[in-house]
């Protein structure tokens, strides 16, 4: 796995084909850590090249991503407290 993209709070990993990976970060701002998958994602296309991954990567959280990431950490946490 190799991280594509991150953002306050999430990272973004790429399996070197088609999937994308959500996570969650916790810890210190210079510390993060995973903490929990969120999502995951599957491009139309696998990337070629981790230059092609990010890209993707980064079209897609601008886009879609960012926003379903929030919904789903919402969604979890209605979940906990039921």
């Amino acid at each position: 796995m190799t991280v594509v993209l991150a953002d306050p709070g999430f990272a973004v990993d790429w399996n070197w084909q088609r999937h994308l990976t959500v996570w969650a970060l916790a810890g210190r701002p210079y510390e993060p850590h995973f903490d929990s998958k969120v999502l995951e994602h599957e491009l139309p296309v696998q990337p070629t090249s981790e230059r092609q991954a990010h890209a993707a990567a980064r079209n897609w959280w601008r886009a879609q991503g960012r926003t379903q990431a929030l919904a789903a950490l919402r969604e979890s946490a209605s979940q906990l407290g039921r």
